[in-house]
């Protein structure tokens, strides 16, 4: 498990545990902090973590382009990959394809989906998800990268629509979904991590890679 994978399940772990503390609730009791209680808010804390998030991974990032970098100056066959004997932009798509753009599109679908999903919510006046909910599938879908909020997102639907089922043949209403969304984000992380080579399906999910795709929307 790489540096950045482990920053993800922390913030996930961490996420879900301020979700619980802020609540005191799992389902099954309710009890909200006050404003009194002198804790920040989960919707501040939010933005907190999303902010954190989005500066460690890509600080991460730019460590291993630097380091990545370092490495092929200083071997006498990959030092004719960089300039004055090759164009920088070689080794921008290089570092692109393999570490930053997986984060962008992650970061670009968290928006365009939660986005979506905001204003579907507000047509029916807000009677799927709370704001919350909205900005934790977008950290969700951000945390698990590409293209494991692919996974996650196939997860959200599969599971969603079975404890759904559940809950109405139980005849309990609506399913709540508060706490769903960083468990699904957690599961999508161990799916990604370590069930795919216990499957041997690591082939299946290297289909996904950018690669050429990512050169053909970007141009390098």
């Amino acid at each position: 498990m790489n540096l950045v994978d482990r920053i993800v399940l922390v913030s996930i772990l961490v996420t879900l545990g301020a979700q619980i503390i802020y609540r005191r609730s799992f389902w099954f009791f309710s009890y909200p902090l006050k404003k009194s209680d002198g804790f920040v808010s989960f919707s501040k804390f939010l933005k907190i973590i999303w902010t954190l998030s989005v500066l460690i991974i890509f600080g991460i990032l730019f460590y291993w382009s630097y380091l990545q970098y370092s490495f092929w100056q200083g071997s006498e066959m990959t030092r004719y990959l960089l300039p004055p004997y090759q164009s920088i932009s070689y080794f921008i798509s290089y570092v692109g394809v393999r570490f930053f753009g997986p984060w962008f599109l992650a970061l670009l679908a968290s928006f365009l989906i939660s986005g979506a999903v905001r204003f579907l919510n507000k047509k029916f006046e807000e009677r799927f998800f709370e704001d919350e909910e909205i900005r934790l599938i977008a950290l969700g879908i951000f945390l698990t990268g590409y293209p494991g909020f692919i996974f996650y997102l196939v997860s959200i639907l599969v599971v969603g629509v079975l404890l759904s089922t559940f809950y109405f043949l139980l005849s309990k209403g609506r399913m709540p979904f508060y706490y769903f969304w960083m468990p699904m984000a957690i599961f999508a992380m161990i799916m990604k991590i370590w069930l795919l080579s216990i499957f041997h399906l690591t082939s299946f999910w290297s289909q996904f890679a950018l690669g050429d795709f990512y050169k053909l929307i970007f141009g390098f």
